[in-house]
């Protein structure tokens, strides 16, 4: 029996032909939502993919609660990071050494500036503040009644009440007395200064460096305001190879104390810095003294120290300070040379110190010009005082510290000082010393403190090395990075390229539409 089909049935049944604009209607479009869709199914954000495919909303929520709170909790941690890294933190290493070490420079003083048989060569008024005796002094200064009135000083002093001008009552007379002939003497010409004061060639009786001899000519001279001619040590290349005594500069000097000045004969001694190569002494302010009639050893100790500058600190390099001054930097020559400026500027003079190097400037040489200089001093200490740093003098980059342990012993002993005499003699054969016959009463004290011996050394051929060095590198930075991403969202620096993809997605979405 025949089964008759429905047409209808199989109008329906018949295969219909898809043409291709259908075909695109019924394929899924490429949309933010598909892609999404991949980025949170695939990411390497640990939660994301926890929040997407959570059966439950309320696993959803969760998972979403706890991803925010690790990401608030990485990011806190992050933002500490950076700030710790872009603090530049330093630490310091300390390393201990042994080879050969540089030695350094020595600067050497007598105690007393001006030669009483030389002191006729000053200004009288110089002769009078000094009481020089009438035998010694010139001839229009011994005719001369008038003495300098020591009441026309004024010095600005600064206390907890400010800084204020001290008249000559309220001073210490003996102060007033030096104060004022260091200011007179900053008037006399230069090579005059030098003729009154005590002169290396004369003192210097003997002298070795590491067993091989040395003179004056080893010398350089420069004068101090305060203690007249001093000689600076030239040994630029020396180095110890060995320690102890015998392998450092050896000096007996003769003081010549019987040509000190009462005003400064309070006691016999040579005053001695001990600095770096090429660096500045200030001898008025530094170092320390070595007795008379004693032999003194300085034994020393090298410490290196080298900061970080730039973004890590601040710390001044040496060659441009060098190039303008023509000395090493420190900080004290710095704030020196700086003060010199302040004193140029505001009183057209510079001040009688160490620090002047530039002789086409006069010195300062009358009561307004001191009084002058005394209140930019003032200022200066003021300003210091409340914190500001005027002059920007920091610590140098590179420098050597010679921390000295010094020992002495009486010396020479009475037979010595008849030799030392005799050496004194060939030296210089107007010597006062050539004189002596006999010990008596009143001058075996003077002839007995008229002779030091000093040795300058290393103690041992070890050094300390204190370094800065960066406490938090960039590669410990990159780390901390990486394990806080990794710790709390699993992350690391590739999870990054995932949000690069997700904008570079929405930029072809939005203007390459051909594209999508």
């Amino acid at each position: 029996m025949a089964v008759q089909q429905d047409p209808q049935f199989e109008k329906n049944m018949q295969v219909q032909p898809i043409n291709d604009e259908d075909k695109e209607k019924e394929k899924p479009r490429g949309n933010c939502v598909t892609f999404f869709t991949y980025f949170a199914e695939s990411t390497s954000f640990m939660g994301i993919p926890k929040i997407w495919a959570s059966p439950r909303l309320v696993f959803k929520v969760m998972w979403a609660m706890f991803f925010l709170a690790a990401t608030g909790v990485m990011i806190a941690q992050l933002v500490q990071l950076f700030t710790t890294f872009y603090s530049y933190p330093i630490k310091t290493s300390v390393k201990l050494g042994f080879t050969s070490l540089p030695f350094p420079t020595v600067t050497l003083c007598n105690m007393n500036p001006i030669m009483l048989s030389k002191a006729h060569m000053l200004d009288c008024s110089i002769q009078k503040l000094l009481k020089i005796p009438s035998s010694y002094q010139s001839d229009d200064c011994v005719n001369a009644t008038d003495e300098v009135d020591l009441t026309t000083f004024t010095e600005y002093v600064c206390d907890e009440d400010g800084c204020y001008e001290e008249e000559t009552s309220g001073l210490d007379d003996a102060f007033v007395r030096k104060q004022m002939i260091a200011d007179y003497l900053g008037g006399e010409y230069e090579d005059i200064r030098q003729s009154v004061g005590h002169d290396l060639e004369t003192m210097l009786i003997e002298c070795s460096i590491n067993g091989r001899k040395c003179s004056s000519s080893n010398f350089t001279t420069f004068l101090s305001r305060d203690l007249g001619n001093c000689y600076t040590l030239k040994n630029k290349g020396f180095k110890a190879t060995k320690s102890g005594p015998e392998s450092g500069l050896s000096m007996v000097i003769n003081l010549e104390s019987e040509d000190f000045i009462e005003t400064f004969k309070t006691g016999y001694g040579l005053k001695v810095v001990i600095h770096d190569n090429g660096t500045r002494p200030f001898p008025g302010s530094e170092g320390f003294t070595v007795s008379a009639g004693s032999e003194t050893s300085i034994a020393m100790k090298l410490v290196k120290i080298e900061r970080l500058g730039g973004r890590y600190g601040s710390c001044n390099d040496s060659a441009e300070f060098e190039r303008k001054f023509g000395v090493a930097y420190s900080e004290r020559a710095c704030r020196e040379f700086c003060l010199r400026n302040f004193v140029i500027e505001s009183c057209k003079c510079q001040p009688e110190q160490e620090a002047s190097v530039n002789n086409s400037i006069k010195i300062c040489t009358t009561d307004t010009e001191w009084k002058c200089e005394d209140q930019v001093y003032n200022k200066f200490i003021d300003e210091s005082s409340k914190g500001l740093d005027v002059c920007k003098c920091g610590s140098p980059c590179s420098e050597k510290v010679y921390e000295p342990s010094v020992t002495s012993r009486l010396w020479p002993v009475l037979q010595h000082v008849r030799t030392l005499e005799q050496q004194t003699c060939l030296i210089d054969e107007f010597s006062p010393k050539c004189n002596y016959s006999a010990y008596d009463f009143e001058n075996i004290e003077l002839r007995t403190t008229s002779f030091l011996k000093l040795k300058v050394y290393f103690n041992s051929l070890n050094f300390e090395s204190i370094k800065e060095e960066p406490f938090y590198d960039t590669e410990r930075f990159l780390s901390d990075i990486g394990g806080t991403m990794g710790l709390w969202t699993g992350a690391s620096i590739l999870s990054l390229a995932e949000f690069l993809e997700i904008l570079l997605e929405v930029l072809f979405w939005c203007f390459c539409p051909k594209s999508k």
